[in-house]
């Protein structure tokens, strides 16, 4: 540095590489003039703050950040709007599928592929005046032998008898008399009921013929008391009949019997009106 100022150090009068006290050097002088910031921010560039203090600027600690807050709640009450909305929809389809499972008024489940939970059914069971060539006795159904341990059965199965669905029928000689019971309801899959319908005293037992208005048959042989008697039952999804002897059988012949429950069978089972 000379006299004039030109050198890298100032002189009185500013003009050197360095600033002198009035600010008018290149480097920041305590009133804030220079090029490079003082601690109370002044200047265009900034100096570190002091250790644990909060950056120019920025809040005090302690304080709330600064930043899109409201924005933050309106996305939650969206989120609240939108799971609520979804709530309400699986409740809706709750309900919905409540309802038509417990509709009263649908077909038999099972009958005609249509399902349901109703006990209506396409056939209906009268035990009429004359069937199968038999005529029906004055011999009230529930004093036949047979009758105790046939009705057991059926309650068991579930399905009750038709009001008019009882009959004892004998032949014109006499030489057959069998206890007719059948009824008609949401009777489900025929092998499984006929299984169910087997009194309590059964024996032993082998498939049958339900005949031209189809479904499934069992015929088999229970005990009353000391003796055997022999009976054929058909089954379908929404109709069954039983057709038990009523006097002991000393030879079980299942095709006998299998024909008699056909022909009563053509006779009580209509089609419903």
């Amino acid at each position: 540095m000379i006299a004039n100022g030109t050198g890298g150090h100032p002189l009185p009068n500013g003009t050197g590489g360095h600033p002198i006290p009035n600010g008018t050097g290149p480097i920041a002088l305590p009133n804030g003039t220079g090029p490079i910031a003082l601690v109370d921010g002044t200047g265009p560039h900034a100096m570190p703050a002091p250790l644990g203090a909060a950056p120019l600027g920025a809040a005090p600690l302690g304080s709330a950040l600064p930043g899109p807050a409201e924005p933050v709640r309106e996305r939650r009450q969206v989120s609240g709007l939108l799971l609520g909305a979804g709530i309400g929809v699986a409740l809706v389809a709750v309900l919905l599928v409540g309802l038509l499972a417990f509709k009263p008024d649908g077909p038999v489940a099972g009958n005609g592929g249509k399902g349901g939970l109703s006990t209506a059914s396409s056939r209906r069971i009268t035990a009429v005046p004359r069937a199968g060539g038999m005529t029906k006795d004055a011999t009230a159904p529930a004093a036949a032998a047979a009758f105790p341990f046939v009705m057991a059965a059926v309650r068991g199965a579930g399905v009750p008898a038709s009001p008019n669905g009882s009959a004892v029928y004998t032949d014109p000689l006499g030489r057959t008399s069998v206890l007719f019971v059948g009824g008609t309801g949401a009777v489900g899959d025929p092998a499984a009921y006929l299984r169910k319908l087997r009194p309590s005293t059964f024996i032993s037992g082998g498939q049958g013929n339900p005949g031209q208005n189809g479904g499934r048959a069992e015929c088999g042989t229970f005990a009353v008391l000391a003796e055997t008697h022999t009976y054929c039952a058909w089954a379908t999804r929404d109709s069954y009949g039983v057709v038990a002897s009523e006097r002991p059988t000393v030879n079980p012949d299942f095709s006998l019997m299998d024909d008699v429950m056909r022909r009563i069978r053509k006779d009580v089972e209509k089609p419903a009106r």
